[in-house]
This record gives C-alpha cells, structure tokens and sequence, in this order.
C-alpha cells in the first residue's frame, strides 16, 4: 500500500492543522538548460462517457456535529481552488500546489467537456490524507472518509455508492473529473473555457467568478513569467571571472530564521508588513515549526541561521522569569531543533551569535559574556545527542556566524576566536562600508553580509568565492537629494530577487545566504513591497517561496532535467 501524507502547497492543510492543533550571461549555467519544466511521461486518457451526477452527497453532512469546526474552516472560511488545463499546478486561495508528488509530469486536462486533474491534488486542496491500495484510492480526514475505484463510475462513502465520472490512472497519477469532486464535497464549479482555467469553491463563501477567473489569470501569467521561466536576468557582473565557480554539486543555500514570535506578539498591519499564510503565531507552535522545515525542505534549502544576534547578555538560568523575548527565542530554537529531526532531509540548524552591537557599550570578551554564550550553544545544540546530528557543519566544524553590529567593530577575522567552531563575522551591508572589501571587485575581506543595497559583495575562501547574500528587497539608505541616498530596491513582482539570484550564479559561490525567512517586524521589513521575509503571506500567497525552490534548482545546477512546459 502505498501512502503519502499531502505534506506541502496545501492551504487547507494549513488551516485546519493549525486551527486546530545565473546567473546573468557569461555565468557558469549551462544555456540550454533555462526552461523549469521537467520532461513529461505520455499522458493516455479517455474521454468519457456521460454520467449523471447526484444532486448530494454525503460528505457536508458527515463533517457536522464532532467535525463541526472543519465544516465551519472549510466552508466559511475556505478558498477558491483553481486549475488550468495544460499546467503541472493548480492554487488554493494563492497557495500554489503540485498536481503530482514528485516531478511535475501531470498536468491538468480537458476531455471533452470534462476537466480532469490529479487526485493527489484535489486531496491536498482540501487537505485530505491521500492513499493509494491497487486500483483503489481513498481520501480521510479525521473521521471522515471516502474511496472509489480506478475505472469505476462512483464513489463510495461506507458501504453507500454514488455516481462520479470514472477516475483514470496514466503512468505514476491518478486523475479524477473536476466536476464529480466538487460534487463529492458539497461545492460548486466555473469553468472559463477561454482561459482554460476550472474554479472550485464552497458555495458558503460566494466568490465573483469574472473576479477570480481575472485573478488566477494573472496568477497563472505571472508564475509563467517569474517563477519558472529561469532565462538569465540582467545583474551586475563585478568580480565575475576572477575566480573559479564552485562546482554545481558543493554549492549549499542558508536562510535566516527567527524564532521571536511570542503569545504576547501583535499580528496587526501596524506592526508587521503583512500577515503570514498560516495566520499569526507563535515560535514555539509545533504545527507551524513542521509546516516551516516542509516547506524549506522542498525548497531545496540546507540550513537555517538562526537569530540569537541580540542575546549575548541573557543568562537562561538566572533570567528566564524576567525576559520572555529572549526566552522564546532561545526554547523556540530547542523546539526547531527537535520538530526538524522528526522531517527527513530537513535543513540543518546553526546558531547566529552576537555580541553585535552590545560589543558597541561593553566588552563582551574581556567580561566572558561572549564566551558564556559560545559555552551554551556548544553544550546545548553540539555537545546534546538529541540535537547535535541537526546542526550544521560548515568546514570540519559547527558553523557559527557571528554579528559584529552594523557598522562593523572589527577589522579582522580573528578579534575573537572559538576553536570549537568554524566561525564567520556578519554586518548589515558590506557594500556601504568602503574600508571591508575591494571597490574593483566587490570582494569583501572577510565579512558576509546581513543585507546588500543593489549589487553584492561576496567572501573569498580557499581561492573560491565563498559567501553571497540574497534579499527579495532592500531598504533606501538616507533620503532623496541628500549624500550617500540609495534607492529603495522594491520586490517588483519577484524581479529584485531573481537579479540577486542571477548575480550569485554567475560567480559560483559555495553559500547563497537569503536574507530572511520570517522576521515579520516593520523594523527590517518596511512595507509589503519594501520587506524581505520570503515565508508565504496572505497578499502573496507561496509567490517568494515558490521563486525561491526554482532558483535554487538553477543555482544548483538541477535544471537539466526540465525539458518542455505544457504538452
């Protein structure tokens, strides 16, 4: 029996989970490699036969009662699922899914008058467990559940039947009418035959079809466009040719992580630049940290930094009572550390340190407060075999990047040093501070850089190019018509993000260090489209996410199995 938890793309599955519990020309990218499509298997369906739908089925019905706050999500508060004929994908509200588990061979289809789509992702739209024994496919959630036959013109809820149009099975997936799946599960259906695009939805939530038919056309528009069209994009070409590329297969990606989300924490749009797809959270929510390591698993990412950049004075033992920020972010970690091992392949975990600016007021090296901080992370995350086998090794040893503050205290690498750990220096903007790297080749000498305003500096390390920071946005530097301003550098539609992707392929860097996952705060991520936090939201859908797991494909060099788009 084969089995599969609908584990990512699914918003449903959000919901009621947490409810309820490169390179630019000239790089080293191969140029016929540009097209994010993998090559398809031969798609053999039928056209079938007519069939009369039941007017009702049992399936709202079922949810009632025990099931009352599932009917009470997915209906009033449910989302419009929608699929094109031709695509490997489809969305629920603008969270994009996968028609198939692996690879994106499957693809929505019209026969005849009907359109038929995977079953595997009409499960994940409304977050069912999906599961396949024989030619038998059966969908649940909780105590409901329903099955029907490859080949069968019905549906069976116990032992009741009720009329379907007949699934059908083509290679590795297996497809079900669009039509007869809305029917099963009380919605209602539009389909627009000139854009090809099928909606479905709860009746409850009356969306305007001509509205959404026009939203998902641009939906559709602008993934083809941004997310998987990977032609390289025009970048600054500084430092390009100097050194060798790291080959495709060394080449690692980190994203920073924040773990400062307390009970007390305000989700409103005056203190956050929009809300997050999963609603507002806590750090220390365990549904959320598994649903974060899923996704940056998919994503194709290796590990995390996380941010205890500010902790280097909290004392665990002596002021837990005293100091809820700190000790959210700090138990948070522990909680990443131990939901993450329970994900295979999920990213790695290492700690980004102080002192930072702290180091500004007080020597945090000469008072020991420094290396305190080093000593706990060691015993709790290296030393602990509960957590030692998630940290991430970088050179032989426990990566830890450290923050000098911004402008940066220190003029070389060694101003402290950890044998214990392969330690690197972090300050906010390299390329504004003239006295850190080369203004000819936009090396830095030893910094990596927390955020870059345009084009990036990169580190230098054993020959080759080593470390090279990506942002989504970055912020303006002074203001217009006075020295030293610099242009806000806006999200533009994922534009900003791809040009700071292209720039880290065409030098070939070990690291591409994406700058951030879920900061959230309006202190670093100024406004929607001036913020930097790649975590789905609820204005963006899974947009950031979904360009960032194409990108790295390329950074990767994993394209060359991605032969055609829509057959």
């Amino acid at each position: 029996m084969k089995k599969h938890r609908i584990a990512a793309g699914s918003l449903a599955l959000l919901i009621l989970t947490v409810s309820l519990l490169a390179g630019c020309t000239g790089g080293p990218s191969d140029p016929a490699q540009k097209t994010a499509v993998p090559t398809a298997e031969p798609i053999e369906l039928d056209v079938p036969e007519a069939v009369t739908l039941a007017g009702s089925y049992p399936f709202k019905s079922m949810l009632e009662g025990a099931e009352s706050k599932l009917n009470r999500l997915f209906y009033k508060k449910g989302s419009v699922t929608a699929v094109k004929v031709g695509t490997h994908y489809g969305f629920y509200g603008l969270a994009k899914q996968e028609l198939a588990e692996h690879g994106f061979s499957a693809r929505t289809m019209l026969l005849g008058d009907r359109v038929y789509t995977t079953a595997y992702f009409l499960a994940g739209s409304m977050g069912f467990d999906y599961s396949e024994s024989g030619d038998i496919i059966s969908f649940a959630k909780g105590s409901v559940s329903f099955s029907f036959k490859i080949g069968d013109a019905s549906v069976s809820f116990g032992e009741e039947k009720f009329p379907v149009y007949p699934p059908q099975k083509t290679g590795n997936h297996v497809y079900f009418d669009c039509e007869s799946f809305a029917r099963v599960t009380g919605q209602k259906t539009y389909f627009d035959s000139q854009s090809g695009i099928y909606l479905m939805y709860p009746e409850e939530i009356e969306p305007d079809t001509g509205e959404q038919i026009s939203l998902y056309t641009a939906r559709y528009d602008l993934y083809e466009r941004v997310v998987y069209n990977i032609d390289d994009v025009a970048c600054d070409t500084t430092g390009s040719g100097l050194y060798q590329p790291v080959d495709f297969g060394e080449r690692q990606v980190g994203i920073a992580y924040t773990t400062w989300h307390r009970a007390s924490s305000s989700w409103d749009k005056k203190s956050k630049w929009d809300v997050p797809l999963l609603g507002g959270y806590r750090s220390e929510d365990k549904d959320v940290i598994y649903r974060h390591g899923i996704w940056l698993r998919d994503a194709g990412v290796d590990f995390v930094f996380v941010d205890w950049s500010n902790n280097i004075n909290y004392d665990p033992a002596t002021m837990r009572s005293s100091r809820e920020d700190f000790r959210t972010i700090e138990e948070a970690t522990e909680l990443l550390f131990e939901v993450w091992a329970t994900i295979p392949g999920a990213p790695k975990i290492c700690i980004f340190n102080g002192p930072g600016h702290v180091q500004q007021k007080e020597d945090t090296f000469a008072n020991g407060r420094m290396k305190a901080k080093c000593d706990q992370i060691y015993d709790t995350f290296i030393a602990n075999e509960e957590f030692n086998k998630m940290y991430y090794y970088y050179d032989g040893k426990p990566l830890m990047p450290c923050y000098s503050a911004t402008p940066s205290f220190n003029n070389t690498d060694d101003v402290y040093v950890d044998d214990r750990f392969t330690m690197r220096w972090i300050t906010g903007y390299v390329g504004q501070q003239s006295s850190l790297f080369d203004k000819e080749t936009l090396v830095s000498r030893f910094h990596w850089s927390w955020e870059e305003r345009g084009t990036q500096t990169f580190t230098v390390y054993n020959g080759k190019p080593e470390a090279m920071t990506i942002v989504a946005s970055w912020r303006k530097q002074s203001s217009e018509g006075k020295p030293g301003y610099i242009a806000p550098g806006l999200r533009n539609d994922g534009e900003t993000f791809r040009m700071q992707w292209a720039r880290a392929d065409l030098i070939g860097v070990k690291l591409a260090l994406i700058v951030s996952f879920n900061e959230w705060s309006i202190g670093e991520q100024i406004s929607l489209e001036n913020s930097k936090d790649i975590e789905p939201s609820k204005t963006y859908g899974t947009l950031y996410l979904d360009i960032m797991k194409e990108q790295i494909k390329k950074f990767k060099g994993q394209t060359d199995e991605y032969v055609s788009r829509n057959i």
